[in-house]
């Protein structure tokens, strides 16, 4: 199911009133553009829902006024985040506190029946623990993180079981279930946290590496996806490579080529296994890597290019078919002048100069990672005003 807003107008009333903290119907009516009559209608079809408080207050003239503000504790959302080695389980109300969490490793050596157990059994005594009555939970949103795909997806979901899981979290507690990869619903995340961003590829590189679309504040879905229920599509970049993909089944994909483990791989290679330059390299943090390219050493250099290259191309695909107006990097890589010169290099030498003006280098780190996934059902469902009666998406 595609979760639309089902009125703008609300989606836009409740989005305004959650960054103003409350506000009067007069800015209300303004700041979303419709009419006072309108206005009336909507939030008290709201207030009606208990979706929305009135709030009395004295202004600066001692007038009395009344304020519109969210009702937080009107529904509740899960979070699961599947890292590599352990789940964490949140609980959180509308505006995304945390009210409970809880975490358990991920020991099952392939028994996907025992996870889910397991993963139903955390995330129930999280609802009891908190007091929270299991129709006053929105949905619960599972974010699964890049490493955990590489190391442990294979093993875990075979065949494709976040279909299973979804459906046995949804039979379990009436709601909508919202899976996606760690990247994606990161950029979900942050567009609404910053709502200057509209329309933007997120490209993130470092020790979680990736990207994602938003357009209109909304997440693009890829056209072409394996594993599809987790939202993951990795682009080729690199047609005529011999390096496979054990996510995407093909060769030549972005995410392998430019993994710091293939990088190492074919800096060994070209030195035909050197236990010298083994040595060298078995070690070095990625960081250390950036800062030898920095001081000039050849090696380091050539492998910034070649990721600058491949970087490049994933960019130019998406700007070709999507009206984008930003392209948002982050990650220790983009904040080296050096690799952001090579990376403007390609992009005017592929003839999009006008790319590299759309460039913003991230600088601080999303705040609160961790709730990225608990902010799916809120997302899809408040925001959007989805509340009807559940359905597997």
């Amino acid at each position: 199911m595609e979760f639309k807003s089902q009125n703008k107008n609300i989606t836009n009333l409740l989005k305004f009133i959650n960054e103003s903290e409350g506000s009067n119907k007069l800015e209300i009516a303004e700041n979303i553009m419709v009419s006072p009559a309108a206005l009336t209608k909507i939030s008290k079809k709201l207030l009606k829902d208990d979706i929305l408080l009135e709030k009395k207050y004295i202004d600066e003239k001692n007038r009395k006024k009344n304020l519109l503000v969210i009702n937080y504790d009107r529904f509740f959302s899960i979070g699961v985040l599947i890292e590599k080695n352990f789940t964490k389980i949140i609980l959180t109300n509308l505006k995304n506190d945390v009210l409970g969490e809880d975490t358990f490793e991920n020991n099952y050596s392939g028994d996907f029946e025992k996870y889910l157990v397991v993963l139903l059994e955390f995330i129930n005594k999280i609802v009891e623990k908190c007091n929270v009555l299991p129709e006053k939970v929105l949905g619960v949103g599972v974010v699964v993180t890049n490493e955990f795909m590489v190391k442990k997806s294979l093993d875990l979901f075979k065949e494709d079981k976040f279909l299973t899981l979804k459906k046995e979290i949804s039979k379990k507690f009436m709601g909508y279930v919202f899976v996606e990869t760690e990247i994606r619903a990161e950029a979900l995340y942050r567009a609404f946290l910053e709502p200057v961003y509209k329309n933007f590829f997120l490209v993130k590189y470092g020790e979680k590496r990736g990207s994602a679309i938003i357009i209109d504040n909304k997440l693009v879905n890829p056209a072409i996806s394996h594993y599809r229920s987790m939202g993951t599509r990795h682009f080729i970049v690199e047609p005529n490579s011999e390096i496979y993909c054990e996510i995407c089944k093909k060769k030549g994909c972005f995410d392998t080529m430019v993994s710091p483990k293939n990088i190492f791989e074919e800096i060994l290679k070209e030195n035909n296994y050197s236990a010298r330059v083994e040595n060298l390299y078995k070690n070095m943090s990625f960081e250390e890597f950036i800062k030898r390219a920095e001081s000039g050493e050849i090696t380091e250099c050539k492998s910034l290019r070649k990721i600058a290259r491949y970087i490049a191309i994933l960019m130019i695909n998406h700007n070709n078919l999507l009206p984008l107006d930003t392209f948002l990097l982050s990650g220790r890589i983009f904040k080296s002048s050096l690799f952001l010169s090579y990376l403007k290099m390609y992009l005017q030498e592929f003839q999009l100069g006008e790319v590299h003006e759309k460039l913003i280098v991230l600088e601080k780190k999303l705040v609160k990672e961790e709730l990225i996934a608990s902010f799916l059902p809120i997302n899809y469902i408040f925001y959007n005003y989805n509340f009807q009666e559940s359905s597997e998406e």
